[in-house]
């Protein structure tokens, strides 16, 4: 997968405003990307894809393309996926511009959401209802030319559930697939396996592999 910290130039945080700077700051450091400061002035004469400030210092900085802290606060995962696009766009073609969210149904349902190979954050849920709830708002939220939720298989009657629920909703604008989890589950037992992280390790994997396409309660060969 890729690393964000490795890809030049870094997102630059522009702000003067201790309480906005801690604020960005903290919620990029969740997301694991990398970020250099500089004040508003500063920003204005850089050549940065990405610059976060605040609304009134974006009219120091002169850019229409800067994002706000209260962007970051309000939708992190919308805007982490935007500073991916930015930065990954002119590096892969628009092929690569591909949302992947790997699904591992059972007592407890690992989620992980994959951008450009990248993974925007994993999930745990406890609940059928609760997995498609916030699917849903990632696949609403976030751009992307192609959009693909793979299932794996361990679980068929809510395999099948999430698949339908979500087909149904998103129609063709998502491809449904139902994944083999074959070698996608980590050995029982193994010191990973603690509070659900086996989930979204399988839930990972599962992102990665293809499946076979769900359409209206059937498979199609892909």
């Amino acid at each position: 997968m890729l690393n964000l910290i490795s890809c030049p130039p870094p997102v630059i945080v522009a702000t003067v405003s201790g309480r906005s700077y801690y604020k960005i700051t903290s919620a990029l450091k969740s997301l694991n990307l990398n970020f250099l400061s500089l004040s508003p002035e500063e920003a204005a004469l850089c050549d940065a894809r990405i610059i976060i400030t605040t609304l009134n210092e974006s009219k120091i900085v002169k850019r229409n393309d800067v994002f706000l802290d209260t962007e970051l606060e309000q939708s992190p995962l919308s805007v982490k996926a935007k500073i991916l696009q930015n930065l990954m766009g002119s590096y892969y073609c628009c092929s690569n511009d591909q949302l992947v969210v790997g699904i591992d149904p059972g007592q407890r349902i690992g989620i992980s959401i994959l951008y450009y190979n990248f993974e925007l954050d994993k999930i745990m849920v406890m609940s059928v209802q609760s997995a498609i709830e916030k699917i849903s708002v990632i696949l609403s939220a976030i751009e992307s030319q192609k959009k693909i939720v793979r299932i794996g298989d361990g679980r068929l009657n809510l395999s099948y559930q999430i698949a339908s629920v979500l087909k149904k909703y998103f129609k063709d604008k998502v491809t449904v697939e139902i994944v083999d989890e074959h070698g996608t589950s980590i050995r029982q037992g193994t010191e990973i396996n603690r509070r659900g992280i086996r989930d979204i390790s399988s839930a990972r994997k599962i992102a990665f592999k293809n499946g076979r396409v769900y359409e209206d309660g059937l498979y199609d060969a892909i």
